[in-house]
Parts: C-alpha cells; structure tokens; sequence
C-alpha cells in the first residue's frame, strides 16, 4: 500500500526544490552578472556547481529519510523511483536559470565549463537511447525534447507550489469551494 500523504509531501518538497533552485540561481546570478559584473561563463561557473550540489544532496536526503520512515516497501520504492526519474529535470531548474540570464543578459552559455559539462552528462545519458532509435541529428532532437519537458515539469511543481501557498490566502482554510 502507497503512503499518499508521505508521497504527496515528498512531491511537495520536489515542487519546492524545483523552484528554489530555479529562483535562487537565478537571483545569485542577477547579482553576479548584473551587480558586481561578473562574466557570465565565470559566475555560472561559480554558481551551477553549488546549486547542483545541495540539489543532489537534498534528493538523497528526501529519499534516504523515506527509507528510514516506518512506510511500506512499496511507498519507498515509488519514491525512489521518482527521485531517479525527476532527477533530471530537477537539476535542469538552475541551468534553465542561467540560461534565462544569459538571455536577458544577450550573453552566450556556452562558454561556461560547467553549463558545458552539464549538457555533455545529459548527451551522454540519452545517446544511448537516441542510438537505438536512428541517427546523430535524433540526439540533438532528444536534448530539445529533454529541456522542454524538464522546464514543463518544473513549471507544473513550481506552480502547485505557488497555489499551496495562495489558496488558503482566496479561500480561507476552512471553505468548501477550496476543493
């Protein structure tokens, strides 16, 4: 049997980290570029590893804390599933935030090792699937493919996230049509 409530807070944390990520990095890297003027390469060169690092950690800490919960084989393994699965696109939020500072920025990306090295790992996780498919310009495709769902699939926690927080704020806490 699925722990739902364990879940759904696990999820919560999820949507939570997604957007913290997102808007954290994005605003260190608003100070760094647009503040104190730090080329944009060497401040997402500053700024990604961190973000990706406590990232990881604090997926590791969702899913080691799930492990050692008194819930059912079933519930840990779901949630650990999802942490494998959502991975991805958790760690896209604060490259996605670089990259939407490059663009507001009219700077190139690319030239940061880190953002570099990002897209290489994620290359090299789906080549092989995109290999089995057809040919090289399919991998370029998948890439396409992967930053779009991992930006919709964060946009969609994040805005759960957001409307937790609102709804009581419309409805109040008590109020039938909040359901």
């Amino acid at each position: 049997m699925i722990a739902r409530k364990h879940l759904r807070r696990r999820l919560s944390q999820y949507g939570a980290l997604w957007l913290g990520g997102f808007v954290g990095t994005l605003l260190v890297m608003a100070v760094l570029v647009f503040g104190i003027r730090t080329p944009l390469a060497a401040a997402a060169d500053l700024v990604l590893p961190v973000a990706l690092g406590l990232l990881g950690l604090a997926v590791i800490a969702g899913v080691g804390v799930t492990v050692v919960r008194d819930v059912g084989l079933s519930t840990k393994s779901l949630i650990t599933a999802l942490a494998l699965l959502l991975l991805l696109p958790l760690l896209w939020a604060p490259v996605l935030a670089v990259v939407v500072t490059a663009a507001i920025a009219g700077a190139s990306v690319e030239y940061s090792t880190v953002y570099a090295d990002f897209r290489i790992a994620v290359s090299n996780l789906i080549y092989p699937l995109a290999a089995m498919l057809g040919e090289d310009p399919l991998v370029s495709l998948i890439w396409q493919a992967f930053q779009v769902v991992a930006s919709v699939v964060g946009a969609i926690a994040s805005a759960l996230q957001v409307w937790r927080f609102i709804k009581p704020l419309l409805y109040g806490p008590e109020d039938p049509e909040a359901a």
